[in-house]
């Protein structure tokens, strides 16, 4: 959960705003409460979202939640639809991801990925029979309840009587757990939903996405000619998660045989490991007050008159906790992937700069050289950022990695940073295990006062998935005109020695956000270095 900021409404559609929960491609989410005390998420729909297709998008998301009345999804409790703005209610509900849960703790153990498809079937048997295929399962759209998952984000989903709403040659869903008819054919079907069920399965497993990792149409490639990666799972399992991803849609076992086929017995919500993964749940504020004690809505914010009390942060970083703040997801985005040539192709470098893929010039080693800073200067005065809250730009933010001399899958950048001529480096000869590596930024066409960045370092894929991830970053550092920007792994980045691994051998990946003054931290670009 995020504080409310100054622009933010007070209430929507009869409901007081408490939190920010995050952000979907439509619009801000917020944590709302009903008068009767009852918290919601609610969508609010963006002011310059107004085209008819998105309305029509929109429209269709809200007939689609309404129909569903299952145990096994996102309630909705309201919607309004007439006149701008637009939003949309759905019952909050509380629980990481379990694309989150798997970040945070590694894959899962085999009677608990048994027991998590067979509900997972259920609910899909569930939701087929109310004649909605949902089209996006996948781990980011699987919140884990107290007392079972729940599917969310129906953003895509149709309805047997709706007509798609797509652009030629384009398909709703994510390129790794799309079924290949629908990949070749755009052909949706309840079996398409069970192929994604099989590769969220397998990323639950393995803690590896189902297809691989790259250039999106190497991913789509393989989906339709390589098998679902299952190694090292247990035979029985794999064998179960290999059938639900047969390339022919006939092959696969309807959603309704998954349970069987699961052979699992007793709820899921007594399984040891899954009750594990929802400790660090943040639970919301009951109240109003209470909201304003945890710093989440500001004194006075809107129509509120609550008495002056002390402030204590409540903020949280996506990637250090897993809390409520997944329930963002219930009414996350719609994504429409659209097959665009040469989408895979800008993993390497931001907006055309630094054509060295990212490195910067004048050195083989990738060290910054001249002009380099040396160690940052803290920001700590008033109106400087203090922490990092990441941002997903897109669905595979996850995935992102770097290999072989580039970053993939391409993912989405901040748009806004263009012109700066934005460059960054690693380390371009293999460095040794157990020692310490160098990266460094700067901005090519000078940095406007004020622009700060944070460096975040990603593990070798293999390594990830622990108790903890390895995943650690840097605070945020401040970019002066055009100079260099270097750090220090593991001495710069803020989490303990002891929560970041050592150098080992492997492809490490080195995420680089621009730093808002609020926190805010939205990617900017990718780079990496092999240790050997």
């Amino acid at each position: 959960m995020e504080a409310l900021r100054a622009g933010d409404p007070a209430e929507t559609g009869g409901y007081r705003l408490l939190a920010r929960l995050g952000a979907g491609g439509m619009g801000q989410v917020y944590l709302g409460l009903s008068p009767g005390g009852r918290h919601v998420a609610i969508k609010v729909i963006r002011s310059d979202f107004d085209s008819p297709e998105a309305l029509a998008r929109f429209r269709r998301e809200v007939a689609t939640v309404r129909e569903l009345r299952s145990p096994f999804t996102a309630a909705l409790v309201g919607a309004g639809l007439d006149a701008p703005p637009y939003w949309l209610a759905t019952e909050y509900v509380q629980g990481p991801t379990l694309s989150q849960a798997v970040a945070r703790y590694g894959p899962l153990p085999v009677a608990t990925c048994l027991r998590l498809m067979a509900a997972l079937g259920e609910a899909l048997a569930d939701v087929h029979a109310r004649g909605v295929q949902h089209r996006d399962l996948k781990p980011h759209n699987v919140i884990l309840a107290p007392d079972g998952p729940r599917l969310i984000d129906f953003g895509i989903a149709r309805g047997d009587d709706q007509t798609a709403i797509t652009h030629t040659g384009a398909a709703a869903g994510t390129p790794g757990y799309l079924a290949p008819e629908v990949i070749r054919w755009q052909q949706m079907s309840p079996a398409a939903d069970v192929f994604a069920l099989a590769g969220t399965i397998a990323y639950a497993a393995t803690g590896r996405p189902p297809f691989g990792v790259g250039d999106v149409h190497a991913v789509m490639y393989r989906s339709v000619h390589a098998p679902v990666d299952v190694a090292g799972v247990d035979p029985g399992l794999a064998g179960l998660i290999a059938r639900c991803a047969d390339k022919d849609p006939a092959a696969r076992p309807a959603a309704g045989q998954v349970p069987a086929l699961c052979g699992v017995q007793g709820a899921i919500a007594d399984d040891p490991a899954y009750r594990r993964l929802l400790e660090l749940t943040e639970a919301p504020p009951p109240d109003l007050p209470t909201a304003v004690a945890h710093g989440l809505v500001p004194p006075g914010h809107g129509e509120t008159t609550t008495r002056s009390v002390p402030v204590v942060r409540s903020r949280r970083t996506l990637f250090g906790v897993i809390g409520g703040g997944a329930a963002a997801a219930v009414v996350a985005g719609v994504l429409l992937f659209q097959f665009a040539p040469g989408l895979g192709d800008k993993g390497g470098t931001h907006s055309g700069q630094a054509g060295t893929g990212g490195r910067s010039p004048g050195t083989g080693t990738g060290s910054p050289g001249t002009g380099a800073t040396g160690s940052p200067t803290r920001p700590t005065s008033a109106g400087k950022p203090t922490d990092v809250f990441a941002k997903e730009t897109d669905p595979d933010f996850d995935a992102l990695a770097w290999s072989g001399g580039r970053c993939a899958p391409a993912v989405r950048t901040e748009g806004s940073s263009g012109a700066l001529g934005l460059q960054w480096s690693a380390p371009r000869e293999p460095a040794k295990p157990k020692t310490s590596a160098d990266v460094a930024f700067r901005a090519q066409n000078g940095a406007p006062g004020g622009y700060y960045v944070a460096a975040e370092m990603r593990p070798p894929v293999a390594l990830r998935g622990n108790h903890v991830t390895g995943v650690v970053k840097t605070r945020p550092v401040q970019v002066t005109g055009s100079a260099w920007v270097t750090l220090h792994y593991p001495r710069d980045f803020t989490q303990p020695k002891d929560w970041a691994y050592d150098l080992q051998t492997g492809d490490w990946t080195v995420i680089w956000y621009h730093v808002h003054p609020n926190g805010d931290a939205y990617y900017v670009g990718c780079d990496g270095f092999a240790v050997s």
